[in-house]
């Protein structure tokens, strides 16, 4: 026997990874994504369920099942939205879970996929470092936007900054204009003295004219506006005073 065939024979067999801390890694990457962009999040007690957290969004809450993935097979990194019963395999279901959160572990890169997506076709191939002929999954690629709330999809942030010297000695009103709110005043602008000093004058105006208008004095025991005529009713829990009909 030769030397090289005797070293490979007392050479240790190289370890197994860990499936299993390998996906507890990935739901920590999950948990931290998910709490960066400020959901709730919740996690089922045990492993009876077909779900690993629930986010809250602020509206409603979502399952999420994480599934990840760090060998490429078949020039694609692959998972499969199946879990273990019995002694066979299941595909998930909208019964079980509300997403499939795909992690591409070496790439950092997540799939958020509505489940009924991957009943249909459990086996789930990322192509996030080529392109192939069918990338049917790559519409998902970090697609939050489907857990956000349905107002954050549609709301664009704008943020302008204005130069401190022009505006430092005089606080100027911001106007708005359609459904932006600008940080700055837009051009015909007017300085909040100006304005302070026209709402000043019309209540001064205002004031005036109430002074000239007549004053109508009315006898303290009279009533401005008619009384109807009202009947009274005894009865075992006291009198009951009905308008006259």
């Amino acid at each position: 026997m030769s030397r090289t065939l005797k070293q490979a024979k007392n050479q240790a067999p190289a370890q197994r990874k860990n499936t299993k801390l390998v996906g507890e890694r990935s739901e920590a990457a999950f948990l931290a994504r998910a709490i960066d962009m400020g959901f709730g999040i919740a996690k089922p007690w045990g492993d009876s369920r077909r779900y690993d957290f629930i986010l809250d969004n602020g509206e409603c809450l979502h399952r999420v099942q994480v599934k990840c993935t760090e060998a490429i097979r078949a020039y694609a990194y692959e998972t499969r939205a199946t879990y273990t019963t019995g002694k066979g395999r299941a595909v998930y279901t909208k019964k079980d879970t509300d997403f499939i959160a795909g992690h591409v572990v070496p790439l950092d890169i997540w799939y958020i996929i509505p489940v009924e997506i991957c009943t249909p076709q459990p086996m789930l191939r990322f192509y996030p470092h080529r392109k192939a002929r069918i990338m049917r999954l790559e519409p998902y690629r970090e697609a939050w936007n489907l857990i956000l709330p349905k107002e954050s999809n549609h709301v664009m942030e704008l943020h302008a900054f204005a130069d401190e010297t022009i505006y430092e000695q005089e606080e100027v009103k911001t106007e708005t204009c359609g459904d932006s709110r600008l940080g700055y005043p837009p051009s015909g602008a007017r300085p909040a003295s100006v304005i302070e000093a026209e709402l000043d004058h019309l209540v001064t105006e205002y004031r005036k004219v109430v002074e000239q208008l007549p004053v109508t004095q009315v006898p303290p025991n009279v009533a401005p506006w008619p009384i109807p005529p009202v009947k009274i009713l005894a009865s075992r829990k006291g009198k009951r005073i009905l308008p006259d009909t």
